[in-house]
């Protein structure tokens, strides 16, 4: 019997799994998807991997990223930001500044994208420790631990083990039937917590070049029109391409409305931003997190763009001494980010 089962393959389960190896424990990651990451999630091309999910780190401020990323060897590059900014109005008008906005601690981006972290820290678990397309369903507090149902392709599998980690956002802990039920208090207080990203989407457009730095802009961008609110160069150190990205500003019941129009309504816009030519791309693909089952709720259909200010919640005991809550909203600091996922596993540690 496992001494603990992880539920959730993104940063924080796996870097508790590991956290929990290395003390000797025997440890199971169940993942719902079928790839581990979580809201980590890469485009590859043949010059490397574009982030769909978070993409920025700042190791200045976030000591658990930065040891991590020096642990896994990983090289770390500023985002490109010289050069002029683009401002477009609600009407749609654009305005070109000679300069962006300077950042006190620079956001950095990983070589290989964040994918290539959580690949890292994956690869220090033991073969067969991560089971992919195991959507758990059900967990019961037992005498020796608890039960964990998962549905799986063969059908439904039970695991024992002594305890449960739940690396998930909060409002998903509510499709899982835990025995005896959480009081209603507490099921309420997860259900208030907005899921990060699980109402956003972002828009990457690959080029072959990097044709607005030949315009003197950084690619960097702010805009009241939409559908794209904030965009940014994407473009990869020394490859032989190019890309923009974008954070989509329209909530998801707009994206939805107009879901097969997205594609030739980012192109418009940023032909309007970066010229003619940027309304040209080779290729635009768009990530909507809202649509995605394993990240998003209901609920999260109303989510702003904002960052919550996120807290952690105890489960009561007796769901307290055998479930810990260790996904990344869970942090106690930087709730949402990448260094709160692991500052949420280091918090939820099994002794």
């Amino acid at each position: 019997m496992p001494d603990l089962i992880v539920i959730g393959a993104g940063l924080s389960g796996l870097a508790l799994a590991r956290a929990a190896a290395e003390r000797g424990a025997d440890v199971v990651v169940l993942e719902a998807r079928t790839r581990i990451g979580g809201r980590v999630l890469s485009h590859h091309t043949e010059a490397g991997a574009y982030d769909l999910g978070p993409a920025w780190v700042w190791p200045a401020i976030q000591p658990r990223i930065a040891q991590a990323v020096q642990a896994a060897g990983l090289a770390l590059t500023e985002q490109a930001e010289a050069g002029g900014f683009v401002y477009q109005d609600q009407a749609g008008r654009t305005q070109r500044l000679p300069h962006g906005l300077a950042q006190e601690s620079p956001s950095m981006r990983i070589t290989g994208g964040i994918a290539a972290l959580v690949e890292a820290v994956a690869a220090s678990l033991a073969p067969g420790v991560v089971r992919l397309e195991y959507a758990v369903r059900r967990i019961a507090l037992i005498e020796t631990g608890v039960a964990v149902t998962a549905d799986t392709r063969s059908g439904p599998v039970t695991l024992h083990a002594a305890r449960a980690a739940l690396a998930l956002p909060p409002r998903l802990i509510g499709g899982i039937e835990i025995v005896p039920a959480l009081p209603p208090s507490v099921g309420a207080a997860l259900a208030a917590v907005p899921g990060w990203m699980a109402g956003q989407a972002k828009a990457l457009a690959l080029y072959d070049r990097p044709l607005w730095r030949k315009a003197g802009l950084s690619g960097s961008a702010f805009s009241q029109a939409g559908p794209l609110g904030e965009l940014h160069d994407a473009s990869l150190p020394g490859a032989a391409e190019a890309a923009l990205f974008g954070f989509f500003s329209w909530p998801p019941a707009l994206r939805a409305a107009r879901r097969a129009a997205l594609p030739e309504l980012v192109v418009r816009q940023l032909g309007m931003l970066f010229g003619a030519e940027a309304g040209r791309p080779r290729e635009v693909i768009i990530q909507d997190w809202a649509t995605d089952p394993f990240t998003a709720t209901e609920a999260d259909q109303a989510n702003g763009n904002a960052h919550p200010d996120y807290r952690p919640i105890a489960l009561p005991a007796p769901w307290g001494e055998r479930i810990a809550l260790a996904g990344a909203e869970m942090a106690p600091e930087f709730g949402g980010y990448l260094e709160g996922a692991l500052a949420a596993a280091e918090a939820a540690e099994i002794p």
